[in-house]
This record gives C-alpha cells, sequence and structure tokens, in this order.
C-alpha cells in the first residue's frame, strides 16, 4: 500500500486513507460508537497529514506530532475541549496501529514515544482550544526536539534519587525464586502438551475447543468450560472465551516460550537453552511490555482502556520502594492508594469530559498483582479472598514484599522510570568513608551483605585500617558510631590493635567504651576517655525517638551536671540533643534546665566563630 504522497496525488491518497481507516476499524477492540468516533478522528488527522503537512504517513518526527496539536488543531476545534482530548487519543491509536502492522518507521519503539508524547501535551491542547495562541508560536519551541524525549514540552522532571542504597541478592537465592515462579511451571506444562510439532489453531488464531479443555484442566487456569445461563448448561463454542488460559499463551508467546507457524502454535526450542534466571527475565519483560490488564482484557470502553493503561504502567513505581531493603513490605492497602491517586491525577490532566475515577476498582489492582505473583515477582501474605457473583473471586489486604527475583530484576527498569538507584556494589571499591556512608542509607539487615562487598580482595587488617580512618576523619556523630558499628563484623582479635590507636585521636572516648563494651579492656581503666563527646554522638542517635533519649539520659549520673558540661561541646549535634531534651523530658526543672544550656550553647558558637 502506497503510504507517501507528493501534490496532485489526490486519488492515491483517497484510495490509502480509505483502506487504512477500514483496517483500523478491525483492529480496534472498541465498541461500535467509539470506534467510529477513532476512526473519524484518524482521518482528521490524515487529512492534515496530506494536505497540510508533508503526506507522509508513515513516518512522524516530535515537532510534527506538536505541530498539529498544538497550532493546526486549536484553531478548528476552538471551544471543543472534548474533541482536542480525543485528537490526542487518536493519534496515539494510529501510531499504535502503524507500527503493530509493520508500517511505521522506528516501529513499535518509535510509537511509544510518540504516543506518549500525544498524551502528555494533552493539557496544553486543551488551553489552547479555548485560547488559542497565534499559529506557529508554541510549536517552533519543538523544532530542535531530540528523539528521545519525556513529557516535553514541559520541563522534563529531575530524576529521583532514591533514599537507600540496594543491596543485590545473592544468585542462588534469585534462581531459587525464579524456578518457583508458578507462570514458568505452566509455561513448562503448555510446551509439553503442545509437542514438537505444537497444535493446529483455527481460523481465528485461537486453540481448538478440545485442546483448550485439556490445557485448562493441565493448567489449572480457572476458566469456566460449560457455564450455565438461565438453569442452562452452555459448552464453550470457542477457545477465545478462556481468558486465563489466553493470557498464560499470550505471556508464553510474547517472553518466547512459545510461538505461533504456519497457523500452529508451537514451542520455542531455544526456551530451555536459556538459564532460568533469563527465562523469568524474559516473563517479567513481556509482563511490563504487555501489562497483566491489557492483555488480560478484550477491549473495552476507551477510558477502561486508557484505565488499564494507566495502572500498568504504575507496577515498577508501586515495586520501587521494596528495593529498600529484603524485608521491606508495603501493606496492599497502601498500594490501592497510590493507584487511585495516579488515577485521580491522570483525570485531572486528561480525562475531564468522564469521571474515569469512577471506573478505578480494586479488582484490577488485584489482578496485577496476581500476576506479578505468578511471575515469581512478589510474595503476597495475609491476603483476604473477595467472592463474586459472576466472575472469579480477587484477593485484597495482607502485604506485599519483593521476592529475590524480583529485587535482581526490577533495578533493571528504574532508568527509564524515572528513578537512580545507588546500588552497594557502587561502593566495592571505594574508601572507608564511602562504606559508613552506604551503611548509614541501608537497613542493618543489610549490613553484612554491603560490608560483604565492599573491598573483598583486601586483607581483613586493610580493611579495619580503612574503617578506623573514616571514624577518626568523620564530621558527623552518625558516622562515627556507624564505622564502631561496622567493626563488630571482623574478627575482634584483629580488630583490637587498631581501635587502640584510636585511643590517641579526637574519637578516643569511643575506642574506650567499644574496647570496654566487648570485654577487651577493664571499664575502671579507659573510663577517662569516655568522654562528653561520647554522651552526645550517643544521645543524638535517639532524638528521633524522645522516650528512648529521655530515658537514656535520665540513667545517667548527675544530669544537671551532664547539661553544665554539654553546652561547652562544638559538634554540631549537641544543639539537637539540647533542643529535644529541654521539649522532652518530663522532669520540668531538668527540661528547663535543658532549654538554658541550648541556649548558652549556641551563644558560645557564636563567640567562637567570631573570634576566629
Amino acid at each position: 500500500m502506497q503510504l507517501r504522497f507528493g501534490p496532485g496525488d489526490d486519488d492515491a491518497y483517497e484510495e490509502a486513507r480509505a483502506a487504512l481507516l477500514d483496517e483500523l476499524d478491525g483492529w480496534l477492540g472498541l465498541s461500535e460508537p467509539e470506534k467510529t468516533e477513532v476512526v473519524s478522528d484518524v482521518g482528521f488527522f490524515l487529512d492534515w497529514r496530506y494536505h497540510d503537512s508533508v503526506g507522509l504517513l508513515d513516518d512522524f518526527a516530535p515537532a510534527e506530532i506538536a505541530e498539529f496539536l498544538l497550532d493546526w488543531c486549536p484553531h478548528r476545534l476552538h471551544g471543543r475541549p472534548d474533541d482536542a482530548a480525543h485528537v490526542c487519543y487518536a493519534v496515539g491509536t494510529y501510531v499504535d496501529f502503524m507500527a503493530a502492522t509493520g508500517r511505521l518507521v522506528g516501529g513499535l519503539d518509535r510509537a511509544k514515544r510518540l504516543r506518549r508524547l500525544a498524551d502528555d501535551l494533552v493539557p496544553t491542547v486543551l488551553a489552547e482550544v479555548r485560547d488559542p495562541t497565534p499559529v506557529g508560536a508554541l510549536s517552533d519551541e519543538w523544532d530542535e526536539v531530540p528523539e528521545k524525549f519525556g513529557s516535553a514540552p514541559f520541563e522534563l522532571p529531575e530524576p529521583y534519587e532514591l533514599p537507600f542504597v540496594y543491596v543485590p541478592p545473592s544468585v542462588a537465592d534469585v534462581e531459587t525464586a525464579a524456578a518457583a515462579a508458578p507462570l514458568l511451571a505452566k509455561f513448562a506444562a503448555l510446551r509439553d502438551y503442545l509437542g514438537p510439532d505444537g497444535k493446529q489453531l483455527t481460523d481465528t488464531g485461537n486453540l481448538e475447543v478440545a485442546d483448550g479443555r485439556a490445557l485448562v484442566e493441565l493448567l489449572d487456569t480457572g476458566d469456566e468450560l460449560d457455564p450455565e445461563l438461565l438453569g442452562e448448561v452452555r459448552p464453550i463454542s470457542s477457545t477465545a472465551a478462556l481468558r486465563q488460559l489466553n493470557l498464560i499463551i499470550t505471556f508464553a508467546e510474547a517472553a518466547g516460550a512459545v510461538r505461533v507457524r504456519q497457523r500452529r502454535l508451537v514451542p520455542v526450542k531455544a526456551w530451555w537453552k536459556r538459564p532460568t534466571i533469563a527465562r523469568a527475565e524474559a516473563l517479567f519483560a513481556a509482563l511490563l511490555e504487555l501489562g497483566p490488564l491489557q492483555a488480560h482484557s478484550s477491549g473495552g470502553s476507551l477510558y477502561s482502556d486508557a484505565l488499564h493503561e494507566l495502572l500498568d504502567d504504575g507496577i515498577v513505581h508501586w515495586l520501587v520502594p521494596l528495593l529498600a531493603h529484603e524485608t521491606a513490605e508495603l501493606p496492599f492497602d497502601s498500594i490501592l492508594k497510590l493507584a487511585e491517586s495516579a488515577v485521580t491525577e491522570k483525570q485531572r490532566l486528561l480525562w475531564s469530559g468522564e469521571d474515569l475515577v469512577d471506573e478505578f476498582d480494586e479488582e484490577d489492582v488485584s489482578r496485577i498483582f496476581e500476576v506479578l505473583e505468578d511471575a515469581g515477582v512478589v510474595r503476597w501474605t495475609e491476603r483476604e479472598e473477595v467472592p463474586q457473583p459472576f466472575s472469579p473471586s480477587y484477593w485484597t489486604g495482607g502485604t506485599v514484599v519483593l521476592t529475590a527475583f524480583g529485587r535482581y530484576a526490577l533495578p533493571d527498569y528504574l532508568d527509564d522510570a524515572g528513578y537512580v538507584l545507588h546500588c552497594a556494589d557502587g561502593v566495592a571499591d571505594s574508601d572507608g568513608a564511602a562504606l559508613i556512608d552506604a551503611l548509614l542509607s541501608v537497613d542493618e539487615t543489610q549490613h553484612g551483605s554491603v560490608l560483604a562487598g565492599w573491598q573483598p580482595d583486601r586483607p581483613a587488617v586493610e580493611r579495619i585500617q580503612m574503617i578506623t580512618e573514616a571514624i577518626a576523619e568523620s564530621s558527623s556523630a552518625a558516622g562515627r558510631m556507624m564505622g564502631f558499628i561496622a567493626l563488630h563484623e571482623f574478627d575482634i582479635e584483629i580488630v583490637e590493635p587498631l581501635v587502640r590507636q584510636l585511643l590517641d585521636t579526637p574519637v578516643a572516648g569511643h575506642a574506650a567504651l567499644w574496647l570496654i563494651e566487648r570485654g577487651r579492656a577493664d571499664a575502671e581503666t579507659l573510663a577517662g576517655f569516655v568522654d562528653i563527646a561520647v554522651l552526645v554522638d550517643v544521645l543524638s542517635g535517639s532524638v528521633e525517638f524522645p522516650e528512648e533519649l529521655c530515658s537514656l539520659f535520665a540513667g545517667m549520673s548527675e544530669p544537671q551536671q551532664l547539661l553544665e558540661n554539654m553546652w561547652r561541646h562544638p559538634a554540631p549535634e549537641t544543639a539537637e540533643v539540647l533542643d529535644a531534651l529541654g521539649q522532652h523530658l518530663p522532669d520540668r526543672a531538668l527540661a528547663k534546665a535543658a532549654r538554658k544550656a541550648a541556649v548558652r550553647h549556641r551563644s558560645w558558637m557564636a563567640n567562637q566563630i567570631s573570634s576566629e
């Protein structure tokens, strides 16, 4: 089919236009009224491309899409914002259609970027339709737009740096979790059933009913084979109705476990040559690419399709917090709230003419997490089943955690989602200060993993010396305290001599306390080293927990004298500790003394600075 036209090609263009729109009509999985509207809007877009643009129906630059939506449409759709939103949707649908049928220059990747551009431009298009600016004023900003773009023409947001260091799971744990994925087991059973020659497909591309019946039982899909309607059993006449079975086949095909060849569904021989982890990665990639809801949907309204796409796109964002440490968990109810807030925001930006939020249902999010669990990505515990009168039950409640495989696979998708993840293996060759920073940013359960990956080829004595040097040079109480915590991971026989060397440094008090606590020194001998600096550092670690702080302070001898000594200590943590004690100590006289000490400390520090 001719897809490129020049001046005077009116007849050829009209013929191609009619053929494309007719094919698009058959490709769309929408109701008739919605299908008619989308096809009409795509025709509107094609007419602009031929009559007012360059006449290429298979190749589009971002600047050209921006020109159409920001300059050409607003003056023709003035005062009709709902129509403008639908045209933006139609542009995205057309490039998806052209990519799916192998005719878009740039393929699926280009289509995905152009569709995202059309979506992101909707708020600006709506504003322009209500109050158009002069032709060219907006689209001129797009003349130099690069191929890789995000939410332009708005400023690209800065990537969000996650506030923790990621510790990768062990390969053994990843392999165990991947091997336990129920969907991979179902892929294996499906391949075995197909046999080397595969199974014949019908003219509509579905399995024969007999094969569908056998696979529903073999794979335990939960599909209903003989539904009862008005008291009458009506056996299925096509496997197209077996939605769960078809979902499994769809993911198996996208992951590369099976494929269609000469109208037969056959296993891919190379699948078993892949390691277990690689097969699980291919499944996860297919899941994110297709989307559990979109792959499961048989075609709904324009707005439910948009909702499903939005929720599928949220998967990475909902799972990110679970990377903080291996035991991190999220209540499913919290994920529901995140999903609903995302739908509400998208509603505000894009779908002002329809109440998309009304279509939001916890069942949709539940279906996503059922698939994630079957793919071996998450564990969903303590959940509750919600029966449905006319459809399969679903789950809600409980908590979600990442499996070792989920922790391994998810980081590959964070860059595209706008996150910066700092990995523990990034400190492998760094100094002791970087190690301490990494330890401060992870949960204590991960300390051993971080230390194991830090300078692994150096002798223990060198690693310990790097840590003790970092402790002595640390400018923060948290850094000094964490440094000594790290030393607990090493053989005390090697650590002790190096800690004793710290008795001649500014952290002598910490070193003495460490040796006393580990039973390597007599308290009376080293008690003189345990000074006010140690006290402030210890107390500063409890500032965010007032009850613990006050209990710790109240248990010390002569607290009034301690306050007198503390206000002359120049550490930056001193003011924080005194302020917290002044606010939370239950002894009113002692609390007043702490507040007075805080004032004296700040005055004393100001004098120290001015005298330098």
